[in-house]
């Protein structure tokens, strides 16, 4: 188990394409707390100084990150409490449903079981069943306290205030059993001298992980990236080296057999000086006591077993887990350079829709029916990760055949049937070259690119080629974005204009990035990789925030003049972006503030769509659809939205003169929306001709290439209220 623990950090290497990671500048100084009596792990020595497995590593992460560390050892209760309020930055413990609604875990790298403690002359408590009514001590805020109020029995449970404490309840009689720990607590019963012994066998393996303040996902990425480090150079393996003795470190219980065995000895040859009439019960009474003896060494040397096997298997499923997987991997790379093995990695995409729906339950028994088929499918061996991501490795070429037949193969189980919506990524080593000896890790990495490819878009399998690794300027405009933010950022504005009057009556605001070494960025490069690392809704609050600035610099809201602003669907699902616009808008008149809604905005949240734009329309703030065509919605459709105008697509309007169809489009798109009372404005006008064309079908609004390109404050606000010879 400690095994399986220590190698588990391998799986951290996925992050290596996580982008945010890529970015976030590791702070100064971090503060972790822990308990002070949980020996070997953590504890204070006689000079209140921390010691243990975890201090070490913990003092490794500082190291590797480069930032200052402070650890204080508290009484386990108060140091969750020291994360939960800010006071201290990250924690061990062991990961639970219940924790994560105050804590973000890390990856695991240790596992830990759990067993029941008994007095050593009192009853030998083996399992929840005989603790029915008796008096259970647990450490307060520990993971096996929220454990036993979930378990369905009747405990008399009795809050410790640590782990020390609830052995010493035992020992004292106080309580009848204590449920903690295996390892930590055989440390602290030995150094106590406790009258206390564990009782059951053990149960509940858990991982351990760090655990920081919930929402701190900057911090976390720190966390999991510097343990994922330290597994790969090897400082990992050298902490654990030295401690692995402590860590599996359990006193010898042969002490208290050897003992009865000698009284009993002594009878005998008492009641051998008296007569040997006894002798015979005697004998019987030394066979019976060799015959238990026997019985605990065969049961340690099972456990030991099974302990062996966890510490390269995953629990679920029996399959191999990572670090195992990886192991066999790279041992397979440098004993047969030859081969050239094919490496694949499957990932139940719906899983958590699936849990969400069934429970953890149907989950489990999912998990185990398609390890089962993996088994079946003739692989070499074959891992799972956890949470639904499986490896595997072929020898030969995996074909679509068989990676089809894989995925569409139903599981049938407690009378439900599933189709798992599975992704594929698939990395051929003679593709890619000869690989080194110390490659196991990259292919691994590359397959685990493919999936993450696969799932993104939507298909069934991704075979790894070096252009799915992510783009560097993207990349580099990540890490500035997040270390600038929108310092380089400015806006040009492209003029409308009025049809029926020929005067530029508005214009749209468009964001521009002047990056000091990569020169202007074009919006079409970065605002796709901002909306999908989530950062765009930053830069929508800075164009309003600039653009209102502008209008009240030039008095445009005086003057009847139209701003509008591009807004993006993930604004639209923002929770605090109805309070912003609230609050930014109370200096200027809402009626010269447009927003700009893509259709595919109105369409991915139809529901938080409605309400944001009846927030805004109640403002007075009109609300404009852009790129309207490209998208799968219809006029109808958002007849139900409050819409003021919509802005027909240059791929629609750009040719109108010549092309009869899109003519068509265009004509009986105008008609239809003012049918609906709504306005249009077309985009894309290049030349005279189709001015023409759309002042007779009645469009309102034009904007294109032909009035003006994107133009600076200064120049945009000369030309408002001025007529457009055309």
């Amino acid at each position: 188990m400690a095994t399986c623990g220590k190698r588990l950090i391998v799986s951290f290497l996925v992050c290596c394409g996580v982008l945010p990671l890529a970015s976030f500048a590791a702070p100064a100084e971090l503060t972790f707390v822990g308990s002070k009596f949980y020996p070997p792990l953590q504890w204070l020595d006689e000079n209140n100084q921390p010691q243990g497995f975890i201090v070490e590593l913990e003092q490794s992460l500082a190291n590797q990150g480069g930032f200052s560390l402070t650890q204080t050892l508290l009484p386990w209760n108060e140091a969750l409490q020291a994360v939960r309020t800010g006071q201290a930055d990250a924690v061990a413990l062991i990961p639970s449903e219940a924790r994560s609604e105050y804590f973000d875990f890390s990856e695991p790298f240790y596992y830990v079981a759990h067993g029941i403690f008994s007095h050593s002359n009192g009853i030998q408590y083996g399992n929840y069943a005989q603790l029915e009514g008796k008096k259970v001590a647990v450490a307060s805020g520990a993971f096996a306290q929220q454990q036993l109020r979930d378990s369905g029995y009747s405990f008399e449970l009795i809050s410790a205030s640590d782990e020390l404490h609830c052995l010493q309840l035992v020992d004292s009689r106080a309580a009848d059993a204590c449920i903690e720990v295996t390892t930590t607590s055989r440390h602290l019963i030995t150094n106590n001298k406790l009258q206390v012994a564990l009782s059951s066998p053990p149960f509940w393996p858990q991982s351990y992980a760090f655990g920081v303040r919930k929402g701190n996902k900057e911090l976390l990425a720190l966390i999991d990236k510097q343990l994922a480090m330290i597994q790969v150079n090897g400082t990992y393996q050298n902490i654990y080296q030295k401690w692995v003795t402590q860590l599996e470190w359990q006193e010898r219980t042969f002490a208290s057999n050897l003992k009865a065995l000698g009284w009993l000895l002594f009878g005998i040859v008492s009641i051998a000086a008296v007569g040997f009439g006894w002798s015979y019960v005697l004998k019987k009474q030394v066979a019976l006591k060799t015959y238990r003896i026997q019985q605990e060494l065969d049961a340690r040397k099972v456990l030991q077993k099974r302990l062996h096997f966890l510490a390269k298997h995953e629990v679920i499923t029996g399959l191999y887990n990572r670090p195992a997987f990886t192991e066999l991997l790279d041992k397979q790379i440098k004993e047969h350079p030859e081969d050239h093995p094919t490496v694949i990695v499957i990932r139940i995409a719906n899983i958590d829709s699936i849990t969400s729906v069934f429970g953890y339950d149907i989950t489990t028994d999912l998990l185990i029916e398609f390890s089962e088929r993996l088994k079946k499918q003739g692989f070499k061996y074959a891992a799972h990760f956890g949470v639904g991501l499986f490896a595997a490795v072929a020898d030969s070429e995996l074909s679509t055949e068989a990676i089809i037949d894989l995925a569409m193969q139903p599981l049938e189980f407690k009378s439900i049937d599933f189709e798992p919506l599975l992704a594929f990524g698939l990395i051929r080593n003679k593709d890619f070259g000869t690989i080194q000896s110390n490659d196991a890790q990259e292919l691994l990495r590359q397959a685990l690119t493919a999936v993450s490819v696969s799932q993104k878009d939507h298909k069934l399998w991704v075979e790894y080629s070096p252009g799915l690794e992510p783009n560097a300027d993207d990349l580099r405009l990540l890490k500035d974005f997040h270390q600038y933010g929108t310092r380089d950022f400015f806006l040009h504005y492209q003029p409308k204009l009025t049809l029926e009057t020929n005067t530029i009556l508005g214009a749209e605001a468009l964001v521009r990035w002047q990056h000091p070494t990569l020169g202007i960025v074009p919006p079409s490069k970065f605002i796709p990789l901002m909306e999908e690392s989530g950062l765009v809704t930053q830069i929508t609050r800075w164009v309003i925030t600039e653009t209102i600035a502008m209008m009240k610099r030039h008095k445009l809201c005086q003057k009847g003049i139209v701003i509008s602003v591009n807004v993006s669907t993930r604004d639209l699902t923002e929770l605090g972006f109805v309070r912003f616009v609230q609050d930014i808008v109370t200096d200027i008149d809402p009626k010269c503030l447009q927003f700009e809604i893509t259709e595919t905005g109105l369409i991915d949240d139809s529901e938080r769509a409605l309400y944001v734009l009846s927030k805004m329309n109640e403002l007075g703030i009109s609300c404009s659809v852009d790129d309207f065509g490209t998208g799968n919605s219809s006029l109808s459709y958002l007849s139900k939205f409050p819409v003021a105008e919509i802005k027909l697509d240059r791929s629609y309007v750009f040719d109108i003169a010549e092309n009869d169809r899109n003519n068509m489009i265009v004509r009986s798109t105008i008609e239809l929306a003012h049918m609906l009372g709504i306005s249009v404005t077309a985009e894309g006008v290049e030349d005279i001709a189709t001015i023409d064309v759309l002042r007779e079908f009645n469009c309102e609004t034009i904007q294109g290439f032909v009035i003006s390109r994107p133009i600076s404050e200064n120049e945009v606000v000369e030309m408002f209220l001025k007529k457009i010879k055309i």
